[in-house]
């Protein structure tokens, strides 16, 4: 059960049998002993934990939501109760207590006023973050609990950003405990959990350290140059307690200046809980920052109702590498034009912190609330080839797409565990979609460039094999599997960003075909974000395709969802593409396959990395680890670069390998992988309807909303 309460009102701590109360209330294991558990957690908002103390009265337990998450065995003989909030519960099968209805009615009255309330009264968590000794790449971290209960329990997420597992408590050193002015010992649960002491503490204290020298837009790095803060990988949360309020502030080395997400002064910050903090990196340092006020006037409203949001850069890079007029033009166009597709500013101010370094560190996009972080080579900034416009518009269409509307899969986050990411296609691979779209209608690339783009996707999926087997849902489950690099092969999977942004593209041309253009794929994110974002609710996939249905009835959503969503059937791109007047020109080329790996080893020779399912090296014997010697009577030499000869597809080739101190001798035939390369075309003889669906796609518009743009 969850109870949800429109009001909040105070009472006496509930510690002696209750005046008038049912005498079942004072019972010792009964109701009083649920009422004494709910008082025990006031302060949390955690669902399972909360409706736990039900059990002492009720007899329900929770039952893990039914995601990828792990669960509790002891609740695999019930039977599950799904209710409307998307919990499930499981009805313990032995005996039933049965209270009288006016039991109950005081349980829930209790229950009424003991959960609400006490989430107010909490007083925040503190955190100290001492960046002062940067050449130690070590952040000194004190977090401080006032009023903690006894046996409070901290922890650190397991992963946050990435979708990969990286026990982020491996960075931790020297963690320490204090009550009350007092050392106090900590236990160690698991592996990223520890207990406090066994005794309620009016200030709790845990003071430790965290190696953060890693950087990159999805990591932690501390030294000389600057900081960059993953705050997941820096601090602990109070399981029991993640919606407690949290403070935050930073001690910076002389000369260094602080931006972040959240809203602050003089380098100390408050959010209203864990999950908002760690949604905001930090950038410490010496960078620049510059700003513009980004303006939205919502359809059909006067000049009067003009929203604004400030648009922050924090650019932490040297000043040779890049051009601060063209960046701001090209992101200014960017944010104007999604800010205009969505018809929606979400947020007051927006920030985006952009690393361009000349060496080391991960390069990507890493999405928030309010913000994101980008990290870019600076030759390519340099060599102005596109990409960081690519990226922010990936990025900044994230505003939306995954912060704002968030499928149910993905909450509430699970930091140690991980979450059921099957719908990533939809929050990663639609996001892309519309970074084209973005750029297209913001006239930063041209229709030649983006029907390139658009079929050069069409070519990364053709050339993975794996599409033939793993479905673009199911690659989106294994997004935890990424961090293997054997993972990636083309043979062993495929991308739900690649697959997902062609689905977007095919979603968009297949709606607008089926409603003569009255709708379109953008009628369907606005209306996410409209029915869903802005009301707190997390959509499903059946959600989306009730929403398809209504705006084209005769677009088969379900079957396009289960054809090449949830199934594994080919794109048809031709037919869907002929929705809007193109043509698509294919030419096939076959290619040598060696089917197998191989990079040189401590001793300078050629050595087996790994070798690829079903090819002709793997039934030849061909094994991981084999040293390769000879290729047919040539000796391979090794070296710092060593090489493979060139072959034809099919060729038939001979190799003498060492193995465990052995040579042998194998034959096999070089595979045959046919290379495929697509050109979108225009036809020229196209109806005027097709070209009206052409047009509504690329710029944006419908024949329901003509003026649009």
């Amino acid at each position: 059960m969850v109870l949800i309460a429109t009001s909040c009102f105070r009472f006496p701590e509930i510690t002696t049998p209750v005046l008038g109360a049912p005498p079942l209330l004072n019972q010792e294991g009964s109701y009083l002993e649920a009422a004494r558990c709910y008082s025990d957690v006031r302060a949390s908002e955690d669902r399972n934990r909360l409706l736990a103390c039900g059990t002492r009265a009720s007899r329900l337990v929770p039952v893990t939501p039914k995601t990828n998450l792990r669960h509790d065995r002891s609740t695999v003989s019930y039977a599950d109760h799904p209710n409307s909030h998307g919990l499930s519960f499981a009805l313990n099968r032995g005996p039933l207590l049965r209270p009288r209805v006016s039991h109950c009615r005081w349980l829930l009255f209790l229950l009424l006023w003991l959960v609400p309330c006490t989430t107010e009264a909490a007083q925040p968590i503190h955190y100290l973050v001492d960046l002062s000794a940067p050449e130690t790449h070590r952040v000194q971290v004190t977090v401080k609990i006032p009023e903690a209960s006894a046996g409070t329990e901290i922890q650190l997420p397991a992963w946050n950003c990435l979708y990969q597992i990286r026990d982020f408590v491996k960075s931790v050193e020297d963690l320490k405990g204090e009550c009350d002015g007092q050392t106090a010992e900590l236990d160690r649960e698991d592996l990223n959990t520890w207990r406090g002491p066994n005794r309620s503490c009016s200030d709790l204290a845990f003071h430790y350290s965290v190696n953060a020298n890693t950087d990159g837009p999805f990591d932690s790095m501390l030294d000389s140059g600057h900081s960059f803060l993953n705050l997941a990988m820096i601090l602990f949360y109070l399981p029991r307690e993640r919606k407690r309020p949290v403070r935050v502030k930073f001690q910076l080395p002389a000369g260094w200046k602080l931006a972040t997400f959240v809203e602050g002064e003089s380098h100390e910050f408050q959010a209203t809980d864990y999950d908002a903090l760690v949604d905001s990196p930090v950038e410490a340092g010496h960078f620049e920052e510059f700003s513009y006020t980004q303006d939205f006037t919502p359809a059909g409203t006067s000049a009067a109702e003009m929203k604004h949001a400030t648009i922050r850069l924090i650019i932490d890079a040297d000043r040779a590498d890049y051009s601060s007029d063209r960046i701001l033009n090209s992101i200014q166009r960017i944010t104007a034009e999604e800010t205009n597709l969505m018809q929606d500013l979400p947020f007051n101010r927006y920030t985006f912190i952009l690393h361009f370094p000349r060496e080391g560190g991960s390069t990507g996009g890493m999405e928030h609330r309010d913000g994101t972080a980008i990290a870019i080579p600076a030759s390519a900034i340099r060599e102005n080839k596109g990409y960081l416009e690519s990226v922010v518009a990936h990025e900044f269409f994230h505003a939306w797409n995954v912060k704002r509307i968030r499928p149910q899969s993905l909450e509430p986050v699970d930091y140690i565990n991980g979450n059921d990411t099957r719908d990533l296609w939809l929050c990663e691979g639609v996001t892309s979609t519309y970074a084209q779209l973005a750029l297209l209608r913001a006239d930063l690339i041209d229709r030649d460039t983006f029907y390139a783009r658009v079929a050069g996707a069409m070519q990364v999926l053709q050339n993975h094999n794996a599409r033939r087997f793993q479905s673009v849902e199911m690659a989106g489950r294994e997004a935890w599997l990424e961090k293997y690099s054997d993972y990636s092969r083309s043979d062993r999977s495929i991308s739900y960003y690649n697959k997902g942004e062609l689905l977007g593209y095919l979603l968009d041309l297949g709606i607008r075909h089926a409603s003569d253009n009255q709708a379109g794929l953008d009628d369907v994110m606005r209306r996410l974000n409209q029915d869903f974002a802005r009301r707190g609710r997390f959509y499903t996939l059946a959600d989306l395709s009730s929403m398809i249905a209504q705006l084209a009835p005769t677009f088969d959503a379900k079957q396009f969802l289960q054809d090449y969503v949830r199934g594994t059937q080919e794109l048809d791109y031709s037919t869907y593409l002929e929705y809007a007047g193109l043509h698509l020109a294919t030419h096939v080329a076959e290619l040598p396959v060696q089917g197998f790996s191989a990079s040189r080893n401590s001793g300078g020779l050629l050595q087996v990395d790994s070798v690829e399912t079903g090819s002709d090296a793997q039934r030849a014997g061909l094994q991981p680890g084999d040293v390769l010697m000879m290729a047919d009577g040539d000796m391979l030499h090794g070296g710092s670069n060593p090489t493979l000869p060139l072959w034809r597809p099919g060729q038939a080739v001979e190799f003498q390998i060492a193995r465990e101190g052995q040579t042998r001798v194998l034959k096999f035939r070089i595979g045959v992988n046919q290379q495929i390369t697509m050109q979108i075309e225009e036809d020229p003889q196209a109806g005027p309807s097709q070209v009206q669906v052409r047009e509504g796609w690329l710029k944006g518009i419908t024949n329901s909303s003509p003026g649009k743009r």
